[in-house]
């Protein structure tokens, strides 16, 4: 008689939120995942940081990327250029994302670390300025822009969600809006002027938003993992 094969999967989120392991038990069953009970915040919150970190991999990956991008686009434009202004312009934009890579990128995943921790009972983007003006335009269009692109696996993210932390959910830290706005003020401290700024987000949004449906993926299919299932509507506490 064959005998049975047992695989312990440990998983030990990076940055925690006051929690030990996530831990799932793989039984000859192919791929299947024994589901993890939802009775306790300490599962709500291990689970949360798995979602968490796998996101933030993702996200390293795109924006460790993005000064070579920046570089290789504003370097083709420069070849049609005359205008000395403008090309000088582009050097600075260049120099700066590059020297400064590790400035912008702290400022990013503190922000949005700041955001996490507050999910698991509620939500609070307060440290994040609301910009005014024609970036604040910039923003909400190339936001419609990505929320159109990906509206059905933006409501089924956030669905799960709701499952997860039992509660109905609006807001949670994977909305594109919050992305523009915590890579506009992770800017704040570069050498750059309030045009060359405007610039770098439209390149962020061509060089990592448009790639934000590996990021909302990687949350969503991690939620799919730990059977976190669908709530549409969230029934009050009578």
């Amino acid at each position: 008689m064959a005998r049975s094969h047992f695989t312990v999967i440990v998983i030990q989120p990076r940055i925690g939120f006051g929690i030990g392991v996530v831990t799932n038990t793989e039984v000859n069953r192919g791929a299947d995942i024994i589901p993890l009970p939802l009775k306790e915040g300490g599962t709500q919150a291990a689970i949360l940081g798995l979602v968490k970190n796998r996101v933030d991999r993702k996200l390293e990956y795109l924006l460790s990327g993005l000064k070579i991008n920046i570089a290789d686009a504003l370097f083709e434009e420069m070849t049609s250029l005359n205008e000395q202004e403008i090309m000088a312009s582009h050097f600075n934009i260049m120099r700066e994302t590059k020297v400064a890579e590790q400035v912008y990128t702290e400022a990013f995943n503190e922000a949005a670390e700041r955001i996490w921790l507050s999910f698991l009972k509620g939500f609070d983007d307060s440290h994040l300025e609301l910009p005014i003006g024609a970036v604040s335009d910039d923003m909400k269009q190339m936001s419609r822009h990505v929320y159109n692109q990906y509206k059905v696996l933006i409501k089924e993210t956030r669905y799960r969600f709701q499952t997860l932390l039992k509660r109905e959910i609006t807001d949670n830290p994977l909305m594109p809006e919050l992305y523009y706005r915590m890579f506009w003020q992770s800017l704040a401290e570069l050498d750059l002027s309030y045009r060359e700024k405007r610039y770098v987000l439209k390149l962020f949004h061509r060089f990592v938003m448009d790639r934000y449906g590996q990021i909302l993926a990687a949350a969503n299919n991690t939620l799919i993992e730990m059977r976190v299932d669908l709530t549409v509507e969230v029934q009050s506490a009578t």
